[in-house]
Formats: structure tokens, C-alpha cells, sequence
């Protein structure tokens, strides 16, 4: 199927999206409540995206099933799942923080196929499609070759990270408050590694394209063994990843140390 009409959309999305961070007031930020009684923001950005997605996804793809955060799972094919987070980074949108936008992935029976993540405060977007590479605003992107950690490199990690572990690991550390960025980001060599936890939506894509790009991603549970259409958005099921460069250095696992 012809999948060009993807990035034409997100960029309209993505201007639509900035026009609202220029604007949005403290008023325009809901609160609702998250997994292990975190607390997460909502815009109307995120929710007129979701249906702005759903609707084209539903006219051009009518059969393909889909999953957002927003708006819940719906089942048709289950070989054809299109995966949404409307604006990851909700928080950096609503604080004047550029590191936000959507993501969005295509996945069939053997995980993600094709996948998009497009940063609008930047103008970035990032694309790939299982074995053909990954790309940044049309040009092809690779992830770093360094072997070994040191403070001439950089990882990312979450922003609660530090509530429950001691990152070890010599080099420097950086907190973006994206997950996609995180992946994103390993996947054009900025960060040598990364740890982040989330929903499918939220790293999907940012999987096969740090993947595409060369990066070794490791996933608990293993993303090609996840069920997608079995998935309660309202519930989801909780991934843990961790990124590197390439399998010559060592993962973050191993510098993660539980805080006493």
C-alpha cells in the first residue's frame, strides 16, 4: 500500500501542534491519571490529533486496525496495526520545551514495519521501513561507532529515573522528557546509549527506526512477541528498553544500580 500521504499529513499535524505551543495556556493543561498512580497532562492538541489520525488512517486504510492513548483499541486486521501517541512529550509541549510531536507506526505480525516520529519545534522528521534504513528529513542517519563510555558521549534516560536508580556509567547523562526523542536521538549518534520505559505508542516507532539506523535495542517483554490487538489502552502493557550505538558497547543495564 502507498504510505506517502503519512509525512505530507504529520506536517500539517506538526504545524497544527505549534501553533498551539505558541499559545497554549495553563488552563488548556487537564491532568489524568496514570499507571502505578502517576499522574500524566492532556491537551486538546493530543486528542484532536488522535482523531485527525483516525479519520484519515479509517478513510485511506479502512480494514488496517489501530491503537492510540488516547483513543483506545480498535480491532480490524490484526496483521495491519497503525500505532499512535499523539504528542509524546506532552509535558515539554505544555512547558515551552521544544523536545515533543507525534509518532506514528505501522506493525504487522512480525512487530514494527514502517515507523515516523516528527519533532514540529525543530523540524525534524525521522522515518524508516523494516530493512531498507532509517532516515532524518530525507537523509540517512546511522548510530554512533563508539565502543566504549566516556565523557566524549552521551545517554539519555527518564525523567523518574533517578526515584529508583544510580546511573553509573562514565559519560555524560542527559533527561529530554521524550521517549521517541531518546530513540530518535540514539539513532543519529547524539546518544551512545538510552533507557526508557513506556507504551507500545510510545516507542514503536522510535524502536525500528533506532534499529534501522544500526542500534542494538534491547525489549522486555520482546516487541516481536507482543499481541498488539490484545492490548487495553486504558491498561497497557509496560516495555522496558534499553539502547545502544551498536553490540560492541555495553548495554545500560548494567550501570542502572537500585537506589538504597
Amino acid at each position: 500500500m502507498n504510505h506517502s500521504l503519512i509525512e505530507p499529513f504529520l506536517r500539517e499535524i506538526g504545524r497544527y501542534q505549534l501553533e498551539g505551543y505558541r499559545k497554549l495556556q495553563a488552563s488548556d493543561v487537564q491532568v489524568k491519571d496514570g499507571d502505578s498512580g502517576r499522574v500524566s497532562v492532556v491537551t486538546e492538541y493530543d486528542l484532536e490529533t488522535e482523531r485527525r489520525t483516525f479519520e484519515l488512517l479509517s478513510k485511506h486504510f479502512p480494514g488496517d486496525s489501530f491503537i492510540g492513548e488516547e483513543h483506545g483499541n480498535v480491532r480490524r486486521d490484526p496483521a495491519r496495526y497503525w500505532i499512535l501517541d499523539p504528542i509524546d512529550g506532552t509535558s515539554n509541549f505544555t512547558q515551552g520545551i521544544v523536545y515533543w510531536g507525534p509518532t506514528l507506526c505501522l506493525w504487522d505480525r512480525q512487530g514494527p514495519v514502517e515507523g515516523w516520529i516528527h519533532l514540529p519545534a525543530i523540524d525534524q522528521m525521522f522515518h524508516a521501513r523494516r530493512g531498507e534504513g532509517a532516515c532524518l528529513n530525507g537523509r540517512k542517519i546511522h548510530s554512533s561507532r563508539v565502543t566504549e563510555y566516556s565523557d566524549l558521549c552521551t545517554v539519555a534516560t527518564t525523567s523518574r529515573v533517578h526515584r529508583r536508580l544510580h546511573l553509573t556509567v562514565p559519560a555524560k547523562h542527559r533527561i529530554l522528557g521524550s521517549l521517541v526523542v531518546n530513540l530518535a536521538y540514539l539513532a543519529t549518534g547524539t546518544f551512545a546509549a538510552c533507557f526508557c520505559r513506556g507504551s507500545v505508542w510510545d516507542v514503536a516507532a522510535g524502536i525500528l527506526i533506532a534499529r534501522e539506523a544500526g542500534a542494538v535495542v534491547d525489549c522486555t517483554p520482546d516487541i516481536a512477541s507482543i499481541d498488539v490487538a490484545s492490548i487495553d489502552a486504558k491498561n497497557p502493557l509496560s516495555l522496558t528498553i534499553f539502547g545502544r550505538a551498536n553490540k560492541a558497547l555495553p548495554s545500560l543495564d548494567s550501570y542502572l544500580v537500585p537506589v538504597a
